[in-house]
């Protein structure tokens, strides 16, 4: 059955949304930072059955670079956001404080604080992957004529400025420390004001989207290459 591109690109935008929400700790405060979390559980477990066709076929054709690439991505993703729900339960004061799950809270807060930058870095690259489609929709929208040179030039420049100010903000923040263990716990400037906070949260996306975009291209570059080899 065919289904309503409405449906599923209102699932991703909810997600995406619900995504820079939980990143936003601080902002939220913990006990609403449960119930966005269970939130974006539901609609990751929705978005998997929308995509049932796509998981089917995961075994079957031939893998060029640029599939191999998206199931790999996506696999990491599914893995980091399951250790992220478990680790999320297991250390449950609000939302869930009834399931007690044999996880020492330590331990849970480290997988927590790691795996939920990995998913925030993972789904920026997914969304950078899958960035054509957001490009299709514009071209759709003035009915196929193709952006003036300086159009085009002006967003380039806008998204290497947004990807500039998000690696600046990645560096600043210490992500990588949360990424890779160095850190047990998130540290968050509370005097922040909520637009500087989704603004940089945006920004670091920003450079991931960039990033997951340049790598399709390449990967599709490669594929091509291949089939004019052979």
């Amino acid at each position: 059955m065919r289904q309503n591109p409405l449906i599923r690109h209102g699932t991703d935008l909810a997600m995406t949304v619900l995504l820079l929400l939980l990143m936003a700790c601080s902002v939220t405060g913990q006990a609403v930072h449960e119930w966005l979390g269970i939130a974006l559980s539901l609609l990751s477990v929705f978005h998997h059955l929308l995509n049932l066709r796509w998981l089917r076929s995961v075994a079957k054709g031939i893998y060029p670079p640029a599939r191999i690439l998206q199931s790999a991505l996506a696999a990491l993703l599914l893995l980091s956001m399951t250790a992220q729900v478990i680790s999320g339960v297991a250390m449950s004061r609000h939302a869930l404080p009834f399931l007690d799950l044999p996880l020492p809270v330590s331990a849970a807060r480290l997988v927590h604080l790691s795996c939920g930058y990995w998913s925030f870095l993972l789904v920026s690259l997914h969304l950078g992957l899958h960035w054509g489609v957001f490009l299709a929709m514009g071209r759709r929208l003035r009915g196929g004529k193709p952006l003036p040179a300086r159009g085009t030039l002006a967003l380039r420049a806008a998204a290497g400025a947004a990807a500039l100010c998000g690696a600046l903000c990645f560096i600043r923040q210490d992500i990588a420390d949360y990424l890779f263990l160095k850190t047990e716990f998130a540290f968050f400037d509370y005097e922040k004001a909520p637009v500087q906070v989704f603004g940089e949260l945006l920004a670091v996306m920003s450079l991931w989207v960039l990033a997951g975009y340049l790598l399709k291209r390449i990967a599709v570059s490669r594929s091509k290459s291949r089939r004019h080899a052979a």
